[in-house]
């Protein structure tokens, strides 16, 4: 038996820990995005419709 570290299983172990970390970490950037783009069309459509009233 081998009680070396290999490697590929180093790579391997990185590769399938760093994947789902990195897509969570997109999604989480992209739905904290949308949700500020969010807020903002509202002041702005609140802000849109104060100067259309007068």
């Amino acid at each position: 038996m081998n009680a070396g570290v290999n490697m590929g299983d180093i790579i391997f172990q990185v590769f399938s820990l760093g994947v789902p970390i990195f897509f969570i970490a997109i999604l989480l950037l992209f739905w904290r995005s949308s949700k500020k783009k969010k807020e903002q069309l509202n002041v702005m459509k609140k802000g849109w419709t104060r100067y259309r009233k007068k």
